[in-house]
C-alpha cells in the first residue's frame, strides 16, 4: 500500500504548481469555446488533470538510483499475454478446494497488481464518456493509447534518463489498463444520475457567458501583457544595436508600449487586442451606436495611462524612499500615502462593481464604452 501512497502524495504536492501553469491556457480555451466557466466544469476538469498526474506518478515512481538501474539484469519486456493469470495460480496460496485460502490469495501481489492496473484507468474511461462525450470506440482507442504511453515510458527508461528500463513493459498491463478504461465507460452513466451532465454544464456556461465577467477580462489582460512582454524582449535585443536604446528610458518605453499595443491596435482591430480576441470579447460603445475612435483612445488612456501605472508607483516610491535623503523623505512618504489611498479606492470600486454585478468600471463610464462577448452561440 505504501508503494501506491507515495506517488499520490507527490501528485498532491505537484498539482498546485501544475494547476497554476495550465490555468491561463485552460481559461482561454474555456472562454473561447463557452464564454464562461462554471464551478462544476472547473471541478471536473481540474480533477481530471489531477487524476492524470497521479496515474503518471503511479507508473514512474518511486525513482530508483540511476547507478543501481544500470546493474539490473531483469527482462525489459513481457510479450506473453495472460501471464498474470498463471502467476495468480502459481504464486498465491490459492487452493480451489480450500475456501479459506481465497481471501489471503486476494491480498497477495499476484492479485493486487493486476487489479490495480484495471482500477488505474477506470476514471479515465469514465471522464471520457461523462464529460468529453466520447463514444465506445474512441474510449477504447484512447485508453489503449494512454496505457501504451505509460508502458513505453517504462520501456524507454523514463525517456532515456535511465540506462535501461527499471520497470517491465508488460502486454498484460496493456490489456488490463485498456479493460479499466472500458469499465469506466460502462460506469459513466451512473455519474449522470448523480451530477450535471456535460450538456447541462455547457448550457450553463453559455448562459453565463452572455455577460463578460471580470475574470474573462482579466485573462485577456494577462494574455495581452504576456504578448507584450515577448515583443518587449525582441525589441530590447534589437534596440541594443541602435544609437539610442529606447528601453533604457522606462517612461518612454512604457508610453510607446501603451500607445502602440493598447491604443493603436484596438483602434485598428475594432476594439480588440490579441488577448480579447482569444477570449472573444471586444470594446463597444455603451449605447447602441457605433464606437468612435476617440472613445476607444480615451478609455485606453484612462486604463493604461492612469490605472495601471498606479499599481507600479508603490514599488518605485518604496525604492526611492529607501534611498531618499532626509529632506525628501517626507515627500516620498506623502506620495506613497496618496498612491495607497488611490489604490484602495480603486480596489474598493472594483469590488463593489463585482458585488453589485455591474459591468462597467469608472474608465468605461467616462468613455461611454463597455465590453461585450463576440462568441457565436451557434458554435
Amino acid at each position: 500500500m505504501r508503494a501506491y501512497l507515495y506517488p499520490i502524495k507527490i501528485a498532491i504536492l505537484v498539482f498546485p504548481f501544475l494547476a497554476l501553469v495550465i490555468t491561463i491556457p485552460f481559461l482561454v480555451r474555456q472562454y473561447r469555446k463557452y464564454g464562461a466557466l462554471t464551478g462544476w466544469q472547473a471541478f471536473v476538469l481540474y480533477t481530471f488533470v489531477f487524476y492524470l498526474l497521479t496515474a503518471y506518478f503511479l507508473v514512474i515512481l518511486p525513482l530508483p538510483p540511476r547507478h543501481l538501474v544500470a546493474l539490473y539484469t531483469s527482462a525489459h519486456y513481457n510479450l506473453d499475454p495472460f501471464m498474470f493469470v498463471r502467476e495468480f495460480v502459481d504464486k498465491t496460496v490459492l487452493q480451489w478446494q480450500v475456501p479459506h485460502t481465497y481471501l489471503p490469495a486476494l491480498k497477495q501481489a499476484a492479485f493486487v497488481q493486476p487489479t490495480f492496473n484495471v482500477i488505474l484507468t477506470i476514471p479515465f474511461g469514465a471522464y471520457l464518456r461523462y464529460y468529453f462525450g466520447r463514444r465506445f470506440p474512441q474510449v477504447l482507442a484512447l485508453s489503449f493509447a494512454l496505457t501504451l504511453f505509460f508502458e513505453t515510458t517504462q520501456l524507454s527508461g523514463l525517456y532515456g534518463i535511465y540506462p535501461r528500463p527499471y520497470r517491465l513493459f508488460d502486454v498484460d498491463d496493456l490489456m488490463l489498463n485498456t479493460l479499466g478504461g472500458v469499465i469506466g465507460y460502462g460506469l459513466a452513466p451512473f455519474l449522470t444520475q448523480l451530477f450535471p451532465t456535460s450538456r447541462q454544464m455547457m448550457a450553463a456556461a453559455f448562459a453565463k457567458g452572455r455577460r463578460v465577467s471580470f475574470s474573462r477580462r482579466f485573462v485577456a489582460f494577462v494574455v495581452d501583457w504576456l504578448c507584450l512582454a515577448l515583443v518587449m524582449a525582441v525589441v530590447s535585443l534589437l534596440s541594443r544595436r541602435l544609437p539610442y536604446d529606447i528601453t533604457s528610458t522606462p517612461v518612454v518605453w512604457y508610453s510607446l508600449e501603451m500607445l502602440g499595443y493598447f491604443v493603436l491596435l484596438p483602434v485598428l482591430w475594432h476594439g480588440t487586442t490579441l488577448g480579447k480576441r482569444l477570449v472573444k470579447i471586444k470594446i463597444t460603445a455603451a449605447l447602441p451606436v457605433p464606437l468612435h475612435w476617440w472613445q476607444l483612445i480615451w478609455r485606453q488612456l484612462l486604463l493604461y495611462g492612469a490605472v495601471v501605472p498606479t499599481f507600479v508607483l508603490p514599488v518605485i516610491l518604496l525604492n526611492g524612499l529607501s534611498q531618499a535623503p532626509r529632506a525628501q523623505f517626507d515627500y516620498y512618504l506623502l506620495a506613497l500615502l496618496v498612491v495607497g489611498v488611490v489604490l484602495a479606492v480603486f480596489c474598493l470600486h472594483v469590488l463593489l462593481t463585482m458585488l453589485f454585478r455591474r459591468d462597467r468600471l469608472f474608465y468605461e463610464r467616462l468613455s461611454h464604452t463597455k465590453e461585450v462577448s463576440t462568441l457565436d452561440r451557434a458554435q
